[in-house]
């Protein structure tokens, strides 16, 4: 199957240094289904179905994954969809809410290892996985990089009742470069790790991939999702005041909002830990190209939750080894 750079949808591989601590309250990822475009390259876009009946584009499915627009989410309410209106402002996220596991900066996890930073100056030689040049744009990190993290140690931290993590990612780049990113999931077993800490052997267990190559549970490395900055979003809906006389509803989306702000939430529906042992340990490794802004995190928050068990629909999975394009579409308007 042809490895090809596409584009991230809402998505999602995570976040920024959220401030403020405290308990929020929990959001709930609206379920999505296929928007049905005719075209084979936008098989893999994702829409929320209003209480209208109009198809609004908000996600989209990266091989395991599937990911989604933050700004797009919160934008909802104001085009009259009440039924959204709990997006229209996000909760903080304070400590014990979220764990970082790739930042440009040092943070505290708590008991859980620190995130793997450099993001923005690729330090070489790196003592935290980063295994690429100095300020050569890319990007290559590990978590953990030098300790052990369990499914028992992930459970707990997302809490009872709470089995499928959802990751959150900050984008900080500007328009001059598209970054472009892909990552894996992966539980383990039987680690080695040679003396700096480095992971030199493992068994997979299971292995949840955030690529462009649509093959199920199978990481491409060489497959990047770009995440453009700001997309346009057109959808109909006739007799919605918000939009023209026609119907013709448009969005202007912003996916990098600012510092410390989650631009895309991702997760993998498959991903269960219920069904691995607890002893069992997590391995992630996130890839980035094109990086000029550095401020880039990857994060896993535990007050997003998953909607009900959603199954993509009959003959989506083929058309996605087709050549998939993600949020922004080559930065055309969609029309649905």
């Amino acid at each position: 199957m042809k490895k090809m750079t596409k584009t991230l949808c809402a998505t999602a591989l995570l976040a920024g240094t959220f401030m403020s601590a405290g308990a929020a309250h929990a959001l709930s990822l609206p379920p999505v289904s296929s928007c049905g475009f005719p075209d084979p390259n936008l098989a893999n876009l994702l829409c929320v179905t209003t209480s209208t009946g109009a198809k609004v584009y908000v996600a989209s499915q990266h091989d395991d994954y599937i990911s989604y627009s933050v700004n797009a989410l919160t934008q909802l309410s104001s085009y009259g969809y009440s039924e959204f209106s709990e997006w229209s402002s996000l909760p903080s996220f304070g400590s014990g809410q979220i764990v970082k596991l790739f930042s440009f900066n040092e943070s505290n996890n708590g008991a859980l290892p620190p995130a793997t930073g450099g993001t923005g100056d690729n330090q070489n030689p790196s003592p935290d996985g980063d295994q690429t040049p100095k300020n050569d744009t890319l990007y290559l990190g590990e978590w953990p990089f030098d300790a052990v993290v369990t499914v028992g140690d992930l459970k707990s931290f997302l809490g009872e009742g709470n089995y499928s993590p959802v990751f959150s990612f900050d984008l900080n780049n500007t328009a001059r470069n598209l970054l472009s990113l892909n990552g894996v999931f992966e539980i383990v077993t039987d680690v080695v790790r040679d003396e700096d800490g480095k992971i030199i052997g493992k068994t997979v267990i299971d292995t949840f991939a955030f690529d462009n190559v649509f093959n199920v549970k199978t990481y491409d490395e060489d497959s990047f999702v770009t995440a453009y900055p700001t997309v346009v979003v057109n959808w109909f809906d006739p007799g919605n005041p918000s939009c023209d006389l026609s119907g013709l509803c448009t969005m202007n989306v912003d996916n990098n909002v600012g510092s410390g702000k989650p631009d895309f939430f991702a997760y993998a529906p498959e991903l269960d830990l219920r069904n691995y042992d607890n002893g069992y340990e997590l391995y992630f490794q996130l890839r980035m190209t094109g990086l000029d802004s550095g401020g880039e995190e990857l994060a896993l928050v535990n007050i997003i939750n998953i909607p009900p068990t959603q199954v993509p629909e009959p003959g989506v999975l083929a058309l996605l080894g087709i050549g998939l394009l993600g949020l922004g579409a080559g930065r055309r308007k969609l029309r649905s």
